[in-house]
């Protein structure tokens, strides 16, 4: 069964792109332009998504933090994807598993893919509020 990956960015070119390269080595893609949906439809049943730290009119931290403390999507991997220096620090701040500077090589992307996508990824901890 093909591994199912969300791919989210508001720049067209780079979304075709990456889902390009996932497309054919074999992975089952779908792709959004508007980080918003992500916070109003819940993606349930996606084995991985790429989220872009900076999409139009909302932060992909914001987005991050927000799947992360839902309890059906915790266990999702998430791997933001950035052209922003120092971008470490900030991913684990926001919950996410890990991070891919722009720019970047198919073999860095697929790479990453893999380490989620395979049976023994990495497990996420569950998101937690300070009043927890």
């Amino acid at each position: 069964m093909k591994k199912k990956i969300l791919i989210a960015d508001d720049d067209p070119t780079v979304l075709d792109v990456i889902k390009m390269i996932l497309d054919k080595a074999g992975y089952k893609t779908e792709t959004t332009l508007n980080g918003r949906t992500l916070l109003n439809n819940l993606p349930e049943d996606f084995d991985l998504i790429l989220l872009d730290v900076r999409m139009s009119g909302i932060d992909g931290f914001m987005i991050c933090r927000h799947l992360k403390s839902q309890e059906s999507t915790r266990g999702i991997p998430i791997v933001m994807v950035s052209a922003v220096p120092e971008l470490g620090a900030r991913t684990r701040n926001s919950c996410a598993d890990a991070y891919l500077e722009k720019p970047f090589n198919m073999h860095d992307l697929l790479r990453i893919v893999e380490k989620y996508t395979s049976p023994d990824k990495p497990i996420s901890p569950p998101v937690t509020s300070p009043a927890d």
